[in-house]
């Protein structure tokens, strides 16, 4: 609709707005200089809040792995193993090893925890006994891991750490001070500052035993945890005690100073560190030789014995240098302008819009009475044009809501809308018919009406929580209740709950009501089925075990018999009678390699699979397996150029190879028997082929080979247990991948191919 340019509502509003708009420029232009150092000021002090809550967590992060590593080796099993072991003469009464092999197992997990911490320097496990004498201690010496000998390992009561450790009641972790690193008492050269980590270690019966020791270097740790942080400020950690600790943003490096060395200036020092007097609170600022040093205490990383503190240091910036003192008349005069340049334009812009307003009252009144307002559609300004848009934009609205009710209604799960005490303002069709409960019934209805008051009251905790929360951060409250449908059964509720946008201060919520009875029903069926199968997993493996361990020792005694039998009756024996003793002990022997192939079959999987450790070449593999699997003249072992070029892990891949390549060799059949190993890398695996020129499998054979004890040629003619391919089975079964046979027993050779995954290699690797 057109009209006259002069007459436009917009002419008007613009004209006063650029004329408010240049006076407020100048005089906010004039004011930005004086709240520029206010709000530098807040700044600071926001980064030095959010400075010292980085070093915080990182300083709390990296103690809290060291603890985690300490706590884990304190409970591995050669720890308990050398405690029994240290109450029963020397002797493990659980699994017969001796002290020394408990040790050594207990050293390579030592040195395996230095591989993957490279700011360790030792690791020790001591005992409270004989004056805190070490009993396993492995140290990191110019990069290469040292175990100590036995006859080298010191006594510790006398070392200051010794009895804070005595004290440490389970789950409980000391970190002690900083030192120089010292042996026998004396400190060593050159100097190595480090830190001690201490965990408690107790026997089966609660008593205190000892503990693990970890000794970190200090200044390798603190820049690996702050480098990350890319900090552009240097900062002072500091306690009441004397001693800092100075991180250099520019060079990323950090030095430590002992008693009375402090890295602050004396001036600064005696303003923020509160030694005798009470504790300082807040933030603490002071100026320096053109620094500002801006100082807090933290709280999570004081102890009762000493206070630590946060400073950082900053250049002074412009404002705090040149800012005059007359800035607060500018300040002034600029508020008076604003203020008289706001009361004018209102006037002027208040005649400007009444047809506005009058209309603004209309639309606040149908809103309220649910009528369509009355719009000055008539007035040929942008007022009339405004108008005639709201009542086009009305019927557009009223379409969506009629479409977004459709939507609301067709939702297969329960929606319902509620207020912060469970009052249901709105709700779909699936969870009337659900819950018989309608909105616009006479009594008022709650969604306590359908779930236990326990339920309720927790939703509702985390109702109010999520109001009183930062209203920026966005998030979901999801909680499985027990509640009843309409016909009063009781089910089971998964209920979403979110928060809606409101533009009142009555907080809407929206919630997700779904039946999961029969779902719930599902899973704990799930689980009890994986319970069954777990616990029957279990009791095979402890049968297994026990009927090769008890099954051996009557072995024995019937190959002693034999043999015996066989020296006593030496001159009465006939060669078939020798014959016969001879195959009697050949049946013995075969029996024991049943029975421990039995039992690593057993085993298979007890230990999970890293795709990260034990990665070597396929090279090493090639000439580990070329030593192992004994080959001589008869027998030529190929490996491809592909397989040695690839990485691998080493374990179980070799058990694998290894029974493969053995069952080739067994079986070869032709003058020279020829056995190859190749690799085809794939996108996430290899396709690893074991190829042999021997008699062949038959097609109906290739599943049954990789069954228990089975052999296609007698154990006369082949000897073995019959569980190689039954091991390369279970392996391979246990990570989820395949093996297929490719031959038609024609004599032309039989070829095993399986896929394996490929090693997540992080860092350096051995490569051997």
């Amino acid at each position: 609709m057109a009209f006259v340019p002069s007459k436009s509502l917009r002419f008007q509003i613009t004209a006063r707005a650029v004329a408010t708009t240049v006076i407020a420029v100048v005089v906010l232009t004039i004011a930005s200089a004086i709240i520029s150092n206010h709000l530098e000021s807040r700044q600071t002090a926001s980064d030095l809040v959010d400075v010292a809550n980085q070093v915080t967590r990182a300083t709390t992060d990296a103690n809290s792995a060291i603890g985690s590593d300490a706590r884990i080796l304190a409970n591995m099993p050669p720890v308990a193993a050398l405690i029994r072991a240290s109450r029963n003469n020397g002797v493990d009464p659980l699994s017969g090893d001796t002290v020394d092999e408990w040790t050594e197992r207990l050293a390579t997990i030592f040195s395996s925890f230095h591989s993957l911490r490279p700011n360790y320097t030792q690791i020790r496990f001591v005992s409270f006994d004989n004056n805190g004498r070490e009993i396993v201690r492995v140290n990191k010496q110019d990069g290469a891991l040292v175990r100590v000998p036995d006859d080298e390992l010191q006594t510790k009561s006398n070392e200051p750490y010794f009895a804070d450790a005595a004290e440490l009641a389970p789950g409980e972790i000391y970190v002690g001070a900083p030192s120089f690193n010292r042996e026998r008492g004396v400190i060593q050269k050159p100097h190595l500052l480090v830190y001690r980590v201490l965990v408690p270690v107790f026997d089966e019966n609660g008593g205190k035993f000892g503990f693990i020791a970890i000794n970190v270097d200090l200044l390798r740790h603190n820049a690996a945890v702050y480098e990350p942080l890319k900090l552009e400020s240097d900062f002072v950690l500091h306690n009441s005690a004397g001693s800092s600790y100075h991180w250099n943003a520019k060079t990323q490096t950090g030095s430590f100073k002992f008693l009375g060395t402090s890295a602050l200036p004396p001036e600064v020092e005696e303003k923020v560190v509160a030694r005798d007097g009470p504790l300082p609170r807040g933030l603490i600022r002071v100026t320096h030789d053109g620094h500002d040093y801006l100082s807090t205490r933290l709280s999570s990383l004081s102890r009762a014995s000493h206070q630590v503190y946060f400073t950082l240091i900053r250049n002074r910036n412009f404002f705090q240098r040149v800012l005059p003192g007359s800035t607060r008349t500018l300040f002034l005069l600029g508020l008076i302008v604003i203020v008289t340049s706001v009361v004018l334009t209102r006037r002027s812009v208040d005649r400007a819009l009444d047809p506005m307003i009058n209309m603004r009252s209309n639309v606040m009144n149908a809103a309220t009475t649910g009528r369509a307002p009355s719009l000055p559609v008539g007035l040929q300004d942008e007022v009339g044009d405004l108008a005639r848009s709201f009542n086009t934009l009305i019927d557009r609205l009223r379409d969506q809501e009629a479409s977004a009710r459709r939507v609301f209604d067709a939702v297969m799960d329960g929606l319902v809308v509620i207020r912060l005490d469970g009052t249901i303002e709105n709700s779909n069709i699936a969870f009337q018919n659900e819950f018989g409960i309608v909105p616009v019934s006479p009594v008022k209805a709650e969604l306590s009406q359908i779930m236990a008051g326990s339920d309720w009251a927790a939703l509702a905790a985390e109702m109010a929580d999520y109001v009183a929360a930062d209203p920026q951060e966005t998030r979901e409250i999801k909680r499985l209740c027990t509640g009843w449908d309409r016909a009063e059964r009781e089910v089971s509720l998964d209920i979403s709950i979110s928060l809606l946008p409101s533009q009142n201060d009555q907080p809407l919520f929206v919630a997700v009501v779904r039946d999961v009875t029969a779902a719930a029903k599902m899973k704990r069926d799930s689980q009890a089925l994986i319970d069954r199968l777990n616990r029957s997993n279990q009791e095979l493996e402890e049968f297994a075990y026990v009927a090769s361990h008890d099954l051996k020792a009557p072995l024995r005694a019937i190959s002693h018999a034999a043999t015996w039998l066989e020296e006593d009756l030496e001159e009465l024996l006939t060669e078939e009678t020798r014959e016969h003793l001879h195959f009697m002990t050949s049946r013995i022997a075969r029996m024991s390699r049943l029975l421990d192939d039995l039992l690593l079959h057993s085993r298979i999987g007890s230990v999970e699979f890293d795709p990260t450790r034990d990665i070597v070449s396929g090279a090493y593999m090639a000439e580990d397996l070329e030593k192992l699997a004994g080959s001589d003249d008869k027998i030529k072992l190929e490996f491809s150029d592909d397989f040695k070029a690839a990485m691998m892990n080493f374990m179980p891949l070799r058990t694998i190879l290894l029974n493969l390549i053995g069952n080739s060799i067994k079986h070869s059949d032709k003058e020279i028997g020829e056995i190859t190993v190749s690799l085809e890398e794939r996108s996430t695996e290899y396709a690893i082929s074991v190829r042999d020129n021997g008699p062949g499998i038959p097609e109906k054979f290739h599943e049954h080979i990789f069954g228990l004890f089975k052999t296609l040629e007698s154990r006369d003619k082949v000897e073995g247990s019959g569980m190689g391919l039954a091991f390369v089975k279970k392996h391979l079964t246990i990570l989820d991948q395949n093996i297929s046979v490719v031959s038609d027993g024609d004599g032309t050779g039989t070829e095993f191919i399986f896929t394996w995954p490929k090693p997540e290699q992080r860092g350096a690797q051995n490569a051997a």
